[in-house]
């Protein structure tokens, strides 16, 4: 018996060795064993769970008083940026649809009045409602931000009805022990009378709720309705591209074909073929997606040549940055490794879970720039506003074109 738990032991030791050398041997599993968690974990804890950021917004105060100033003044988590009062709220909502700024604010006329007179004020809170994970942020956060402001104003509603109320009681007894001219008496019942009467005619809502944020989106609720295909099809287009065109050049590498490929013909007809491939597959993909949002209720309006730009600009990309991966792993596993990486850091810092605009400013810097953000801003363009795609996107294009056309004229990669 214990010379079988022995031999078992041995088999069990030999067996776990042989899979810690193996990793250690596959280097290309052991960093990607290492970066994975380094990059998923370091993006939550420094990038998505943020303890401080600061969020532009644009502020209409056609009030222009203290309390007004104070209240943004006491904002956490905002930087306010006043704009004149001319067209002031017309030029706030076009500031937002550009990007210029995330939100707005306006507040009216009368805003300190009603405070002072213990009356509900108001303050209009203008949004890209197209932007989903910021929209949901703001049902909330502006809220939370006045806070303070409005625990103040509690407080000093506080001190205002003791004030009021022992102004009334004094007022009574003196009128018990009245033994004056009937003027003075006249002049201090009028004083209780304007004391009672403003705590007779106090708002209830305002005890609960002294300022009420009227939140209104810039674009019309059937528009946010529509708006998730803009986030939904990069996304996965940038998933599903990247894993199949980097396995297919694993295919192509271990099957010999690309070694055909550079002695026979040119790679640029390779790479060529490979693009027009992956733009019909991401051409059905989105067709499938535009399909399930149509039976959800959404409509759109949009240019057939604007959404053909748009999917062979997103073929390309994707599927250059999957030859890429192709051509530096070893087999599949590695393939689907490495576009995990890439695809999953760079969806969490799109806008999809998390808003751009409370990211610190370096990963919010990084995001705009990397691919994803760009083709989900042209999305919105094309598939929401009918608009048309900056031909810049061709110039980054012809550059990746080069770098893998590269990459494959060398013998390392073949």
């Amino acid at each position: 018996m214990k010379e079988m738990f022995l031999s078992r032991g041995r088999k069990f030791y030999g067996y776990l060795k042989k899979d810690f050398l193996l990793l250690v041997k596959r280097r290309k599993y052991l960093y990607l064993f290492i970066l994975l968690p380094l990059i998923i974990a370091g993006l939550f804890l420094f990038a998505l769970n943020p303890f401080d950021y600061e969020i532009d917004v644009g502020v209409c105060d056609f009030d222009s008083s203290p309390m007004s100033t104070q209240a943004f003044s006491g904002l956490n988590g905002f930087r306010p940026v006043f704009l004149e009062e001319e067209n002031c709220v017309d030029n706030l909502i076009l500031m937002i649809k550009s990007g210029e700024i995330s939100l707005g604010m306006e507040i009216g006329e009368g805003f300190s009045q009603n405070l002072e007179n213990l009356e509900q004020s108001k303050i209009v809170v203008y949004y890209d409602n197209t932007d989903i994970a910021f929209a949901n942020l703001i049902s909330w956060r502006v809220d939370s931000s006045l806070e303070p402001f409005e625990r103040g104003i509690i407080d000093s509603l506080n001190s205002q009805l003791k004030e009021r109320v022992s102004s009334a009681r004094s007022g009574a007894e003196f009128i018990l022990e009245f033994n004056s001219v009937s003027g003075k008496l006249e002049e201090k019942v009028e004083e209780i009378d304007s004391d009672l009467k403003s705590i007779e005619n106090m708002n209830t809502e305002f005890l609960v709720n002294p300022i009420w944020t009227d939140k209104r989106p810039v674009y019309n609720a059937e528009l946010k309705k529509s708006s998730g295909i803009a986030f939904i099809f990069p996304i996965l287009a940038l998933f599903v591209i990247l894993m199949l065109s980097s396995t297919s050049v694993i295919y192509d590498k271990k099957t010999g074909f690309l070694t055909r490929v550079k002695s026979s013909t040119s790679p640029m007809v390779y790479l060529f073929a490979k693009i027009v491939f992956f733009s019909v597959l991401v051409f059905a993909q989105f067709l499938i997606i535009l399909l399930l949002f149509m039976l959800y209720g959404s409509s759109y309006s949009f240019s057939l040549l604007g959404l053909v730009e748009l999917i062979v600009f997103i073929a390309i990309f994707d599927s250059l940055f999957g030859v890429i991966i192709g051509l530096v792993s070893n087999n599949e596993g590695i393939a689907v490794l490495f576009s995990l990486i890439i695809a999953f850091p760079l969806m969490l810092i799109s806008g999809v879970f998390f808003p751009i605009q409370t990211l610190p400013d370096a990963v919010q810097y990084l995001g705009k720039i990397l691919p994803l953000n760009y083709q989900i801003l042209t999305s919105k363009s094309v598939l929401l506003f009918n608009q048309g795609i900056p031909n810049t996107w061709m110039y980054f294009a012809a550059g990746l074109f080069i770098v893998v056309w590269w990459l494959i004229k060398k013998d390392k990669f073949s």
